[in-house]
């Protein structure tokens, strides 16, 4: 009984002394650019978006955009220049210009006295096939969906999937699923999202991105950030969960760029 009472003894005065007084700095507590840039072949889907951050203590909606920003996309392939105009409907930055896979742009962004660049090699397409929704074990009401497409063969390849409602009204917010083909089943030839659910007779869009590792790394960063709060969020509110590394360069800038060809395929859940 003694030797009890003296183990829990020690161990109470060790917590005791370890005791320290912790201050936390949160990264993005001072004002940043934050910068959403996709290129792809199809220009509808192709845009540029500039805001500026907040700090953690503030509402996470609202952010002011920057709409006076200088920005162009650089072919180095061709050295042909394609500008990017704010568009009001859109309210986001844009272009009527397809990329071409296997060409390598330069983004150059001038915005609120910054400079902003990132250099992306479009990859090469992969076509999403059909999208196929799977009734869960757990809820047969709830439904995960399934990726049907070629994987290219030999090479360990990375997949941005966004999911849209087809009509903005319906009160369904817009999702998103970043996956290496690590998990890709080449007897079905599908890659299974099953951290999203949906409900029977929904319908939505999917847009398919073949993506490259920096840009991987990067949302998938953000994606467990997003499934670690309560409610979710929108990834790009300047808060720094797990700090993810940033594939656009500026002294005061966070955010991405990536191209891609984008492949987009409609669904009604259950059908």
């Amino acid at each position: 009984m003694k030797i009890k009472f003296f183990v829990l003894f020690i161990f109470l005065w060790l917590l005791n002394a370890c005791e320290k007084e912790v201050i936390l700095h949160p990264e993005n507590s001072e004002q940043k650019l934050s910068v959403e840039a996709m290129f792809t072949d199809f220009p509808v889907v192709s845009y540029v978006r500039i805001t500026k951050s907040k700090g953690i203590y503030e509402p996470i909606t609202n952010h002011e955009q920057i709409t006076d920003a200088d920005v162009n996309l650089i072919d180095l392939t061709t050295n042909d220049t394609i500008k990017f105009d704010y568009n009001t409907t859109t309210e986001n930055y844009k272009s009527s210009v397809p990329g071409i896979e296997n060409h390598t742009y330069l983004l150059d962004i001038t915005a609120d006295g910054q400079h902003i660049t990132a250099t992306q090699k479009m990859t090469s397409k992969v076509n999403l096939d059909r999208v196929i929704s799977v009734p869960s074990e757990d809820d047969p009401d709830l439904y995960y969906l399934k990726m049907q497409f070629d994987d290219p063969p030999g090479q360990e390849d990375y997949y941005l999937i966004i999911m849209q409602p087809q009509d903005p009204a319906s009160g369904l917010e817009s999702r998103f699923s970043v996956l290496s083909d690590m998990t890709y089943d080449s007897n079905e030839r599908t890659l299974s999202i099953t951290d999203e659910f949906f409900h029977k007779d929904e319908n939505w869009v999917v847009l398919f991105f073949h993506i490259d590792r920096k840009n991987f790394n990067y949302f998938q960063v953000i994606h467990r950030a997003m499934k670690s709060l309560v409610n979710g969020a929108h990834p790009f509110y300047g808060l720094s969960l797990g700090n993810p590394q940033a594939t656009v360069d500026g002294a005061e800038t966070f955010g991405y760029f990536f191209a891609s060809p984008v492949t987009a395929s409609p669904i009604r859940i259950g059908n």
